[in-house]
């Protein structure tokens, strides 16, 4: 591939290797095991995060011990070949959603090529939200290669949360903004505080007037909650969310009610777990994912 450079670690074990791949200006990382799985699950980091988190790494490693592959990735927020770390708080926030839609279309274009016979989408958090509105996207032939998705304590708050949000607890009425789209805001925005972000980005996080592709245009708004009760899916979708999440609590009652008229999306709960599913609860979480993949 043209746009492709393949840089190979020296990391070697008893079941497989890694490769850390760019794609254009983008990062990702491969593993495999000796003998290339059937199966691969592409993995998104939640907000503002990299591919090098605890929870991905886990999913990475656990993953490929019970031979399926994997492909991590860093969403790049308009930096090029942007490092593992945390995306700083302290610059003008210029990137939006929009963008991330379009480099999750690069990478999955990317791993189809290489020819897997099943995908699996994986997305935390924020990466949840991303994942389902990528896969909502996606025309029907491209979405019968994805065999199941799995949404990890996903964000469900949409424009109307965060309208009610700001105007409770910082006065600020954020349709004013939508008349403004080039103004430079000081605004609590994805976990910072006082950020320095412009208002069409700030508004891409929450909707985005789409046209008929899915591009800006100025028609209708298009609301990025988790709608999971608007999505076309041909896939199994698994939301698993965590009993002690402080970060999205709402999660499960809100799909608990979608549930009841869509068959195809299965929830579950880890009972104790935080939103990071740490210590022993990501065994529980390992267990519902070998569990979904066997199916």
């Amino acid at each position: 591939m043209k746009n492709l450079l393949a840089t190979f670690l020296i990391l070697f074990s008893t079941y497989g290797f890694a490769d850390e791949v760019k794609l254009k200006d983008l990062n990702g990382f491969y593993s495999s095991g000796v003998t290339k799985s059937k199966s691969i699950a592409m993995i998104l980091h939640g907000t503002r995060g990299h591919q090098n988190l605890e929870i991905v790494t886990s999913l990475r490693d656990s993953l490929l011990e019970n031979y399926i592959d994997s492909l991590t990735i860093n969403l790049s927020y308009g930096i090029q070949n942007r490092a593992n770390d945390f995306l700083s708080c302290d610059i003008e926030h210029t990137h939006k959603q929009s963008e991330s839609q379009k480099e999750i279309k690069l990478w999955y274009e990317y791993v189809k090529k290489m020819g897997y016979e099943k995908i699996y989408l994986i997305g935390h958090s924020r990466g949840g939200l991303d994942m389902i509105n990528f896969y909502e996207r996606l025309d029907k032939n491209n979405k019968t290669f994805i065999s199941s998705i799995f949404l990890l304590a996903p964000i469900s708050d949409g424009w109307e949360d965060t309208s009610m949000d700001y105007k409770e607890k910082y006065n600020i009425d954020l349709r004013r903004l939508i008349n403004e789209p080039t103004k430079k805001l000081s605004i609590n925005f994805l976990g910072c505080e006082n950020a320095t972000v412009y208002s069409d980005s700030f508004l891409d996080y929450y909707y985005i007037f789409v046209d008929a592709q899915g591009f800006q245009a100025h028609e209708d708004i298009y609301d990025r909650a988790l709608n999971l009760h608007l999505v076309n899916t041909l896939s199994k979708v698994h939301v698993i969310t965590a009993s002690e999440d402080t970060i999205a609590p709402d999660t499960y009652e809100r799909v608990n009610d979608i549930t009841k008229f869509r068959k195809n999306i299965e929830l579950h709960m880890v009972d104790g777990a935080d939103h990071f599913f740490r210590d022993i609860y990501f065994d529980d979480l390992m267990d519902i994912l070998l569990e979904a993949t066997t199916e």
